[in-house]
C-alpha cells in the first residue's frame, strides 16, 4: 500500500508557532474513483515523495482513499490498494480527487457529500483530470475559477455556467485547487510545495524529477494543434479552430474560408491534402464526434443533442450519424455496456477519444 506514517490532523492553513522552526507537516488524501488516471495520480504523488527525500524527513505524508473496498482499478488496468474508505478515518489536510473520463456516468452523490464534510472540517480540496467534474458537482466551485482537462472543458462550461473554466494548467483558489491532469499535476503540486517549504526545495524537486521548468498557474493548457490534427498547415489549423468554435450553429464554408483568409477552393485543396477529406466533411465529423461524446457521456435527449451539434432535427442527426458510425444514435446509446463498481455505481465503458475533434 502506498502510504507513509500517519500525521496528526491540524486545521488546514494553520500557521506554525513563532518558536516553531519547521512548517506544519501536511497529509494528503488521494481519493481514487474507479477508472481514475494512473498517470495523473503518479504525476501528483511523486513530487511529495521527492520533497521528502530532499528534506530528509517525511514532511509530506499521503494515503489512498477508495469509495468502498480495499482496491481501485485505474483506467489502464492497474489496481491500487487503498488504506481508507469514505467516512472511515480522519479528514486529511488536503483531499485530491482523481477520476477518469467515465466520470459523467458515475453516481458520485456519496462522494460529493463526503467532500462537503471535509471542506467544512477545514480541509483543502483539490481535483486533477476529470476529478474536477466531481468537485463541480459539489457546488463549491460556483462563482470561482477552475482548470480542467481539455476534454472536460465543454461539458463543464455547459453544465456549470456559474463556474469560470480557464485555460490555465492549474488554479489555486485558497482552499480549492484544480488541475488539467497529466503532467500538469506535477506543476500544481510543485506550487503547493513551494508555498509550504519554499522555492529552493521546489527547484531541487524539479531537478530530481527531470522536470525542465516549473510552470505556474498562469501558463495555458497547450495541446499542440499540429499533434492533435496531424498537420502543420496554418490555414487548415485556423479553419479547424473556427469550426470548433461554431458547433451548434455551423457556418457556411464561405464564412470559414473568409475567417481563415483563403478562398473556398484553396481551402478544399488544403484539406484534401492534409486531412484526406473536404473541409465540409471534416466539419461534419467534428460535430458528429461531439454528438457521440454526448450520447455516451451525457443524459441529453436526442433532440437536445441534435440542436447542440448543429443538426437541427433528430432525423438529420440520424442520417449523418449512420453514414459515419454505421449505427443509429439511439442504438449507440442503447448498446452501452454497463459495469458495477465496488460502490454499486453504474458507468459505461469509456470510449476511445477521437483526435479529429475538440469536445
Amino acid at each position: 500500500m502506498l502510504t507513509t506514517s500517519h500525521i496528526t490532523k491540524k486545521p488546514a492553513g494553520a500557521q506554525p508557532a513563532a518558536d516553531d522552526q519547521t512548517p506544519h507537516k501536511r497529509h494528503f488524501g488521494f481519493l481514487l474513483l474507479p477508472g481514475y488516471s494512473h498517470y495523473a495520480l503518479s504525476a501528483a504523488l511523486e513530487p511529495l515523495h521527492s520533497a521528502n527525500v530532499i528534506l530528509g524527513q517525511d514532511h509530506f505524508s499521503w494515503s489512498l482513499i477508495g469509495v468502498e473496498g480495499d482496491q481501485v482499478q485505474a483506467s489502464n488496468g492497474v489496481t491500487c490498494l487503498v488504506g481508507q474508505t469514505l467516512n472511515k478515518g480522519s479528514v486529511p489536510d488536503e483531499v485530491i480527487i482523481c477520476a477518469g473520463n467515465n466520470i459523467v456516468t458515475l453516481d458520485t452523490r456519496g462522494v460529493e457529500q463526503w467532500l462537503r464534510h471535509c471542506y467544512r472540517q477545514g480541509a483543502r480540496l483539490g481535483a486533477i483530470s476529470s476529478g474536477v467534474v466531481v468537485l463541480a458537482r459539489t457546488g463549491l466551485l460556483d462563482d470561482r475559477k477552475c482548470a480542467a482537462h481539455w476534454e472536460d472543458m465543454p461539458r463543464l462550461r455547459e453544465d456549470y455556467p456559474r463556474i469560470t473554466v480557464t485555460d490555465s494548467i492549474f488554479e489555486l483558489d485558497h482552499r480549492l485547487i484544480t488541475c488539467a491532469g497529466g503532467a500538469a499535476g506535477t506543476h500544481m503540486m510543485l506550487a503547493l510545495i513551494e508555498a509550504d517549504v519554499g522555492v529552493g526545495i521546489v527547484v531541487d524537486v524539479a531537478t530530481r524529477m527531470v522536470v525542465d521548468r516549473v510552470r505556474d498557474g498562469h501558463d495555458t493548457l497547450n495541446v499542440l494543434p499540429h499533434i492533435r490534427y496531424g498537420t502543420w498547415n496554418r490555414s487548415v489549423l485556423n479553419a479547424i479552430e473556427v469550426m470548433n468554435a461554431n458547433i451548434s450553429e455551423p457556418l457556411k464554408m464561405q464564412m470559414v474560408s473568409a475567417d481563415t483568409g483563403v478562398s473556398v477552393r484553396q481551402l478544399e485543396r488544403l484539406f484534401k491534402t492534409a486531412m484526406g477529406m473536404t473541409p465540409h466533411k471534416f466539419y461534419r465529423h467534428i460535430r458528429l464526434s461531439r454528438a457521440r461524446q454526448l450520447l455516451l457521456y451525457s443524459d441529453h435527449s436526442l433532440v437536445e443533442i441534435a440542436a447542440i451539434c448543429g443538426f437541427g432535427t433528430t432525423q438529420v442527426l440520424k442520417k449523418s450519424y449512420e453514414c459515419v458510425y454505421d449505427v443509429s444514435p439511439r442504438e449507440e446509446r442503447r448498446k452501452r455496456q454497463h459495469f458495477t463498481t465496488p460502490a454499486g455505481c453504474s458507468y459505461t465503458a469509456p470510449m476511445v477519444h477521437e483526435l479529429s475533434a475538440q469536445y
